[in-house]
Order: C-alpha cells, then sequence, then structure tokens
C-alpha cells in the first residue's frame, strides 16, 4: 500500500514529459562502475559506490511501479472487497451466534430464573437447563468425534464416483460394475428402509445427513450411463469375438445392476421382472447390432466409389483402369462379406445360447427375428449398391465375371447362416451382360447406317464395294459361301461374299465382337434377352437397308447414282443370308451347337414337308378336277339314257294308242259283219272263217267291255 501511495504520489507532481525525460536519462548514462585505473591510483570510495547503487535500485522499482500499476490498483481494489466481506461476515456471525451465546451464559447461569428475562418471549426458544444443554453438547460432540474416526471411510465414499469415472477412462469394467454393485447396497441401506416409514423430527435430520448418500448415488448412476455409451462405442471398432464376449458381459451385468435396483423397489412399484430383463436383453441386441452396424458402414468404402475408382487409376497407371476399378470393386465386395458374415456369427454365438432352457419360444423368435430382419437390411444394401456400381463402373464381362464370382462367394458364406441370396443375384448381372453385348451390336449398325448415309450423300459408291473373293473351293473341300457349319471346328464358317461389301462385313464384325463377350460371361438367364436383342437387330439392320435402299433409288441422286443403286440392291438381297448366318453364330455363343444343327436340320425338314405338302395338294386337286370330270360325264349320261328311256316310252305309248285304236276299229267292224252275217256251224276240226291270229288280246278285253257275255272266255 505505501509503495502504491508513493507511485501515485509521485505521478500526480510529475508531468508525462518529465517522466518521459527521466526514463530517458536513466536509460542513456552509463552506471558501471569506472575501471581502478581510470581513477589515477586513488582508491575508489565505497560510499559514493553504495550510494550509486542505491540510486540505480531506487530508479529500477520506480520504473517497475510504473509498469505495474494496474496490477497494484487492482490489487489494493480487491483488498478493500475482501476487508468488507471479512466485515459482513463477522457482523453476521455475530448476529447469529449473540442469542446462542446469551442462551448458554444464562443457562450455565445458576442464578438465572426462566421468565427473569424479557426478551425470553420475543426469541420464543426456551433456554434449557444446563444439565440438558451439556448433555445435547456431548452427544453432538460423540457424533463429531464418530464421524472424525470414519473420516477415510467416509473420503472413500465421497470419492466414489470419481473412482468410478477413472475406471470407466481406464477400461477397468470389473472395478466399474463393482462400485455400481456398491452403490445399489448403499441405496437399499440408507434410502430405501428410511423411505418406507414414516419420518419424524430425527428422521429428517437423518434425511439430511441421507442426502450426502444420494448424492454419490446419483452420481455414480451418471457413472453408469458413461459406462454404457462407452461400452457400446468400443463396439463400433474392429474387436475379435473374446473382445465382444467381454464387452457384452459388461453390459449384461450393468443391465444386472440396473434390475437390482428395480426388484429394490419392486414392492413399492410392482415391476414384472421377467418382462423388465427381456427388455432389458432386446435392447441389448438392438444396441449390439447397431454398434456393429456403424462399424460396418464406416470400415467399408463405396464399392466402386468415383473418387476411390479415380485414386485407384492414378496409383496404378501401368495396370489400367478397367483392372483398377475391377480390383476396387472386388475389394470392397470382399470386405463387406467378411465384417457380414462375422457380425452374424458374433450374434449367433453370443445371443443363440443365452436364453435359458425354460425360457420361452418368443424370447428366440424375437432374436432370431432381429438377425433376420438386419441381415434382409445389409443384403438389400449390399445389392442395391452391387446393382448401381455395375451399370457405372463395369464395362467388360471380364469384371462383370470377376464380381459375379465374388458376389456368389460371398451369397453361399452367408448361406451358412441361413441367408443365400443367389437367386438375387441374377436380375443384377443378367441385364448388365444384356446391355453390354447389345451395346456393340448398337455400335456396329449405327457404323453401317453413318457409312451408307456418307457415301449417299457424297455421291461415291467406292467405299461400299470391295475386291471380288475367289469361289474356288478352300483347301479343306468346304464350301466358300454360305454359313455351312463343320463339325471339325463346330463354328460357323464366314461368309466370304461379305468381303466385296465393307459395310455389312464390318457391321458382322461388331456384331461378333460382342458375341465374343459370351465367352467369358456365359449366364442362362440373358438368353431370351439375348436372343431378342438380335431378332430386333437384324429388323432394325434390314430396315436400314430397305431405307437406304428408296433413298438412293429417288430421282435426281447425283454422283453415282447407278452403282449405288445396284449396290443397295445387292447389299439388301445378302442381308437375308446375312441374318441366317448371325443366328447360326447366336447359338453357337450360347453353347448350343447341337440345338443350331438341329434348327437347321428342322428347317431343311420344314422345307421338304412344306414341298411334299404341296405335291400332295396339287395331287389332290387333280385328282378332284379328274372325279369332277367324271362324275359330270356320268351324270350327262345319265340324263340322255333318261331322255332316250323317255323318248322310247313315249315311242310305245304312242304305238300302243295307235294299235288299240286300230284294234277297236276292227272290233267294230268285226262285229258289224258278224251281225250282218250268219254263222254257220262248222266242226271242230276244220278252220275257222275268222283268222284269229289277227287279233290281239286286247281285243278281247274289249270285246268283254262292250258287252260279250264271254263269248270268247276260253
Amino acid at each position: 500500500r505505501k509503495i502504491w501511495i508513493a507511485v501515485e504520489g509521485r505521478k500526480r507532481t510529475s508531468s508525462s514529459s518529465r517522466w518521459g525525460l527521466a526514463d530517458w536519462d536513466l536509460s542513456s548514462m552509463d552506471h558501471s562502475m569506472p575501471p581502478a585505473s581510470s581513477l589515477g591510483g586513488y582508491e575508489a570510495d565505497e560510499r559514493l559506490a553504495a550510494r550509486h547503487a542505491t540510486t540505480l535500485a531506487e530508479e529500477s522499482w520506480r520504473s517497475l511501479c510504473t509498469a505495474n500499476a494496474s496490477t497494484f490498483v487492482a490489487a489494493e481494489r480487491r483488498t478493500v472487497q475482501i476487508q468488507r466481506s471479512l466485515k459482513d461476515l463477522l457482523s453476521k456471525i455475530e448476529a447469529e451466534t449473540k442469542p446462542s451465546t446469551r442462551r448458554v451464559s444464562k443457562a450455565l447461569d445458576p442464578k438465572y430464573q426462566p421468565g427473569d428475562d424479557e426478551d425470553e418471549a420475543e426469541e420464543g426458544e426456551e433456554i434449557k437447563p444446563a444439565t440438558e444443554l451439556l448433555a445435547d453438547l456431548a452427544e453432538k460432540h460423540r457424533l463429531r468425534r464418530r464421524t472424525l474416526m470414519q473420516h477415510s471411510s467416509l473420503l472413500e465414499l465421497l470419492e466414489l464416483p470419481s473412482l468410478m469415472d477413472a475406471c470407466v477412462r481406464s477400461s477397468l469394467y470389473e472395478d466399474a460394475l463393482s462400485i455400481a454393485g456398491f452403490a445399489n447396497t448403499l441405496e437399499r441401506r440408507h434410502l430405501m428402509e428410511r423411505s418406507e416409514e414414516k419420518q419424524s423430527a430425527e428422521d429428517e435430520e437423518r434425511g439430511k445427513r441421507g442426502d450426502v448418500v444420494a448424492g454419490v448415488v446419483s452420481e455414480i448412476r451418471r457413472r453408469e450411463a458413461d459406462l454404457r455409451r462407452m461400452l457400446i462405442n468400443r463396439l463400433r471398432g474392429d474387436v475379435t469375438m473374446p473382445q465382444c464376449l467381454e464387452v457384452v458381459t459388461a453390459l449384461r451385468r450393468l443391465n444386472g445392476v440396473e434390475l437390482e435396483r428395480r426388484n429394490n423397489s419392486t414392492n413399492k412399484s410392482g415391476d414384472d421382472l421377467e418382462g423388465v430383463h427381456a427388455a432389458m436383453e432386446m435392447r441389448l441386441q438392438v444396441d449390439f447390432l447397431e454398434a456393429r452396424d456403424a462399424w460396418l458402414e464406416s470400415g467399408i468404402a463405396k464399392i466402386g466409389s468415383a473418387a476411390a475408382a479415380v485414386a485407384a487409376t492414378s496409383s496404378s497407371a501401368d495396370k489400367g483402369g478397367a483392372s483398377a476399378q475391377s480390383e476396387q470393386i472386388l475389394d470392397g465386395i470382399e470386405r463387406y462379406r467378411t465384417r457380414c458374415f462375422e457380425i452374424v456369427t458374433q450374434f449367433l454365438a453370443i445371443f443363440r445360447g443365452s436364453l435359458a432352457p425354460s425360457a420361452s419360444d418368443d424370447s428366440q423368435d424375437h432374436s432370431f427375428s432381429l438377425l433376420s430382419m438386419w441381415t434382409a437390411r445389409r443384403v438389400q444394401s449390399f445389392l442395391t449398391s452391387l446393382s448401381s456400381n455395375m451399370s457405372l463402373y463395369v464395362h467388360d464381362t471380364a469384371t462383370l465375371r470377376d464380381s459375379l464370382d465374388s458376389a456368389s462367394f460371398f451369397a453361399s458364406s452367408m448361406g451358412r447362416v441361413g441367408a443365400d441370396f443367389q437367386p438375387l443375384l441374377a436380375p443384377i448381372f443378367e441385364p448388365r451382360l444384356t446391355e453390354m453385348i447389345v451395346g456393340h451390336w448398337a455400335e456396329g449398325l449405327s457404323g453401317m447406317v453413318e457409312i451408307l448415309k456418307a457415301c449417299r450423300d457424297a455421291g461415291i459408291a467406292g467405299p461400299l464395294v470391295g475386291a471380288e473373293t475367289s469361289t474356288t473351293a478352300p483347301p479343306n473341300g468346304g464350301s466358300t459361301d454360305g454359313p455351312e457349319m463343320t463339325q471339325s471346328s463346330r463354328t460357323p464358317a464366314p461368309p466370304r461374299k461379305l468381303l466385296a461389301y465393307p459395310p455389312l462385313a464390318r457391321f458382322l464384325n461388331s456384331y461378333l465382337e460382342g458375341l465374343n463377350e459370351l465367352r467369358r460371361c456365359l449366364l442362362p438367364g440373358a438368353f431370351p434377352a439375348i436372343r431378342a436383342a438380335q431378332a430386333e437387330l437384324v429388323a432394325d439392320a434390314k430396315l436400314a437397308l430397305q431405307s437406304n435402299e428408296r433413298a438412293v433409288l429417288t430421282p435426281g441422286l447425283r454422283g453415282e447414282s447407278a452403282k449405288l443403286r445396284e449396290v443397295a440392291s445387292r447389299m439388301k438381297t445378302e442381308m437375308e443370308e446375312l441374318a441366317t448366318y448371325m443366328n447360326s453364330c447366336l447359338e453357337v455363343s450360347l453353347g448350343s451347337v447341337d440345338y443350331a444343327l438341329a434348327e437347321a436340320k428342322k428347317a431343311r425338314e420344314i422345307e421338304e414337308a412344306k414341298a411334299e405338302a404341296r405335291r400332295e395338294r396339287l395331287a389332290k386337286e387333280a385328282a378332284a378336277d379328274e372325279a369332277a370330270r367324271l362324275e359330270k360325264e356320268r351324270q350327262e349320261k345319265e340324263k340322255a339314257a333318261e331322255a332316250a328311256a323317255a323318248a322310247e316310252a313315249e315311242r310305245q305309248r304312242q304305238e300302243e294308242e295307235t294299235r288299240s285304236v286300230e284294234e277297236k276299229r276292227l272290233a267294230a267292224d268285226f262285229a258289224t259283219d258278224a251281225q250282218s252275217t250268219p254263222v254257220e256251224s262248222a266242226p271242230m276240226t276244220g278252220e275257222s272263217t275268222v283268222d284269229f291270229g289277227q287279233v290281239g288280246d286286247n281285243d278281247f278285253d274289249d270285246w268283254n267291255e262292250d258287252g260279250d257275255d264271254g263269248l270268247y272266255d276260253d
């Protein structure tokens, strides 16, 4: 304080310029003592040296005070505040202890009688006799002495939360769980028993002391939550099976501590401990799968991600980008497989045998259904990621085949735990294989269309026509033209005449290049889609050639129009034969050579059957015509015979009518003659005068009809 007053006084009496000048003088002075030789042989004056040192110390002290003036001021202010606080504290203590002191003095005064003091009624507290007061003081002293004797135990009790926190941070799970179990014991002994009975005045006093125990127990409960979070967080890392067992065992013991705490309060709350235990076990399984799932996600890079692919490509430029991407994808699939299988194996090893034999089947069903749901979700996530990466980063069948092998091995590995998903791989790889093959075919078709359009626009036919090939037979005696199938190589021989048409030859090369991709990866499920794509390709190629022919036939085509028209017509004709060859090549690429031969044989048989049917139909038509002609002639003959018979019958009828008339006339004449001339009897042996031989049978009838009385009945 004196130093501060001196500094403040000096600052008030001195100006800033003078202080600066003094500082400059002090700093510019040479405070070193001159050597003894410079005094001219005189001895140094010790008093002068001491005075000089005193001056230097004073100047240094003043500079120090000036530099730290703010510190001195702050210290003075704090001193004043502390003095005021001490005065307030003393007055408060005096005010609080004065009545007690007065009561003690009155109680110790043997001459004091209750009621003598007027302040006693105002204070409202009864002044006890000295004996009772001394007894209370002795009891309090005894309690405090006992507390002092248990000082080390109390310190250990109060240090339990910090000790448990240190155990948690040091991964000493056994010690931390022991402290948590001891907290349950403290709660049962000091808190549960007191809460069951009605509190009296003494119980309230004990309750105040029990607040310390409650605080310690509450702190330990918070450390239990920290321990649970730390254990679950440890499962988020790369841990082995023994480490997993250790962590899960610690979590189960922690659940046991919680269950014990609930058991202590069962009489009051009536909780179902078995249901609580089942819920805790289910929650433990959920936490385990969530933590291990986080480890799976954190450790697996995106399969074939763009950044990883670029990094892999740049780091392995010698190997090529395709191989780098392939390695990246295969590495991701393998990592996914190992981690998924490890998680499932750990779960089954830890929780499958965790249920007691008396446990219900519902608990086991819940456990396995939980694992099944997690496995299904992870498999679906893997398939989704794999599908996206197949479409983005797989452009050749070699990589596709390697990815399929890895994914199939992954699926078969998961099949050992009941999660085989091999049937789900076909919808991912088969469409991608078809897309790659159709891509080669589309490039060939577009190239042919572009060449045709360019030559048509330029009016030149040279790029469309190549050198004519020789038609001589090859050394093996086979044919040079047509898609003939050789049994030695079991592959179709290409039609050599296509060399005369480079656009068609290049189109066929692209087609065969797409089929060559099937040698590395052949998936039977993609056969229908590939066949449909091949049929569509042939139809598009024919349509393109037809469009080209119509375009070159347009009037006003410049350049080599005649040759362009001729080439367009020939290419259209050759495409028909090329389609058959392409179909044979496709069947051979799909591994069905015998099928291709059978199809060719079947086609020949069909053609022969059609020709035979045609011949039979013509023969049947000729036979039918002949039969119709004969039937017509027969009918005409029958009609002629009927007409002749009718004419003959008419003639006979007319003759009969004529004869009947003649006979009637003769009969009439005979009758007339008989009436006019008598008949002479004649002997029986003589000849009759009437010639009966000229009379017919009808004449007798006519006579009978004329009324002759049966003259000639005999």
